[in-house]
């Protein structure tokens, strides 16, 4: 409690100076756009970049050491998540920057077609399984095709837009519905939206599964002179790409959704972040927000498009808070919980991309129709994205509580080429390792919890047989010490000690240490990154330990 009376001052202070801003560029892409035109800035010019943006001068220096993106060049930027690292993507950098200037970067969203990369003129190449540099090279390419999109569900929600084409057309989008049930929203009690919403049983999507309804309600409760809507678009999970469809082909139901949840909570303004690897889906909702604020759709409602800087760890919900700021992106502690106290001190709602695009459906339909869908517990439907690992890979619409083993087997067709699969990967690096004796279980949260099991945001990235597991074991490690964002010491020295043991793994001393190590890590880190990511790395341990310390 001490601590906590000692520093309290200094953390509101802070949020004084802080809300300064009041509707115009993050403090964050200032500071990116000074570095675009002069570089990164010596002593004098931080000291006039800090009065600019209203931040202490510490500030500033902690942010332009803190996100990779402001001490790059514009560069090629090769995709090395998992999906694809398993695809050859670490042999592509490596001759890759033999050739042209390049990076390393956790992910493109091109999972689907991997390995994927995005050339200095942002355009993306996706190589579909036939690594090469000359993509990068070549004067002219042509964009990536857009990803198969199904549904097996017996309602289609998420995908009934986007597997349908483009709809990011403000006239397109208005002439399959969209902003109608806003319309129909703006008439009704900001307690009836939030009752609905409560009814339908939804739950977000991005990985935590909290009640969305739930979380407006304590929103709504909190008095406050302003608040804020966030739409959390860092999809940086190796293997999910739902959300960078959804933004780039349906951005006017991402924003009707943010709308709806302002007029629920009392909200006016709203934010969309979004990680700069998805450029195209940058572009795309900005134009959104152009279009639907020339056509009076959005009424007082303002939104705003913030790109991210280059930090995985940003896609948390505090962490994106402070990036949004113009602060370092490390974690908050929490509470308090952004519903009471989050942007600028405000009270905010934040939701994953794919939560707000279920909104307008259950308004619409009713939260009846909406909660019959899927399982008690979890209702609805999941958009669930196949990696090029399987024979059919992209985005599936499934109902919750469909068959894990159906999806692998039936809906994605197996193992690309004929494999056989060793394991799935779910959940990205945060998720689970299923191998195929775990496959007949539900999809929804609470099944899959009870056998150990993560769905986080829906990616699945196939493991097929004669995989290096040694060499995905230390990619996730080699990714969590380089992404993890400093804040607490478990997470901090702990990555990168396992990393070290790792390396020089010997199956008689080292399967005990790390093991406590995780143990550590898990329970004494302060977000879901350090908590999390020792569960599927000890699962990999326990399935396949004497290839992974071999």
């Amino acid at each position: 409690m001490a601590i906590y009376c000692i520093m309290a001052p200094r953390m509101y202070g802070k949020r004084r100076v802080l809300e300064a801003y009041r509707g115009g560029d993050s403090p964050l892409v200032a500071i990116q756009q000074f570095v675009e035109i002069h570089g990164l800035p010596d002593p004098n010019q931080v000291k006039r970049l800090s009065q600019e943006v209203a931040l202490p001068e510490a500030e500033v220096r902690g942010v332009l050491s803190y996100y990779s993106d402001l001490n790059q060049s514009s560069e090629a930027r090769i995709c090395i998540g998992t999906s694809c690292v398993l695809a050859g993507a670490k042999d592509l950098f490596a001759a890759a920057s033999k050739r042209t200037p390049c990076r390393s970067v956790y992910c493109v969203g091109f999972c689907d077609r991997s390995p994927a990369a995005l050339r200095s003129d942002d355009r993306v190449v996706a190589m579909n399984g036939h690594p090469s540099v000359e993509p990068l090279l070549e004067l002219s390419v042509p964009e990536p095709a857009r990803p198969a999109i199904r549904s097996v569900s017996n309602q289609t929600i998420v995908t009934r837009r986007i597997g349908r084409g483009d709809f990011s057309d403000l006239q397109a989008a208005r002439a399959d519905g969209a902003y109608e049930t806003l319309a129909k929203v703006r008439r009704m009690r900001p307690e009836d939206v939030l009752s609905a919403m409560e009814q339908s049983g939804e739950r977000g999507r991005g990985g935590a599964a909290f009640p969305t309804g739930t979380k407006w309600r304590r929103c709504a409760e909190v008095d406050s002179d302003s608040k804020y809507v966030i739409a959390n678009g860092d999809e940086g999970d190796p293997g999910s790409f739902i959300d960078r469809v959804l933004m780039e082909d349906d951005p006017h139901c991402i924003l009707e959704g943010m709308a709806i949840c302002g007029h629920a909570v009392g909200a006016q303004e709203g934010i969309v972040y979004i990680r700069s690897e998805y450029p195209r889906a940058i572009e795309r909702m900005k134009g959104a927000v152009q279009a639907a604020g020339a056509a009076g759709l959005l009424e007082d409602f303002k939104p705003s498009i913030v790109p991210g800087m280059g930090s995985y760890v940003c896609g948390e919900e505090t962490a994106m808070l402070n990036a949004i700021e113009g602060l370092r992106g490390e974690v908050r502690l929490r509470p308090p919980y952004p519903v009471v106290e989050g942007l600028f001190g405000k009270p905010t709602v934040v939701d994953n991309v794919e939560t707000l695009v279920n909104v307008p459906w259950i308004l619409e339909r009713g939260s009846a129709e909406y909660a019959a869908l899927g399982t008690k517990a979890s209702p609805g439907t999941k958009a669930l994205c196949l990696n090029h690992g399987f024979a059919n890979p992209g985005i599936l619409e499934i109902e919750f509580g469909r068959s894990l083993r159906d999806v692998i087997q039936r809906d994605a067709g197996g193992a690309a080429r004929g494999h056989k699969l060793e394991a799935v990967l779910i959940g990205g690096p945060m998720g689970s390792v299923a191998l195929p004796s775990q496959w007949d279980v539900p999809i929804c949260y609470e099944a899959m919890a009870q056998r150990t099991l993560k769905l986080g945001h829906g990616g699945l990235v196939a493991v097929p047989e004669g995989t290096n597991i040694r060499a995905l074991f230390l990619h996730w490690i080699e990714f969590m010490a380089e992404e993890s964002c400093g804040k607490c010491v478990p997470c901090r020295l702990g990555s990168r000690r396992a990393l070290e043991l790792a390396q020089t793994a010997r199956v008689a001393n080292s399967l005990p240490q790390l093991e406590r190590l995780f143990d550590v890590m898990a329970q004494g880190s302060l977000c879901a990154f350090g908590q999390q990511m020792p569960g599927p790395m000890s699962q990999m341990l326990r399935y396949f330990g004497d290839r992974v310390l071999e």
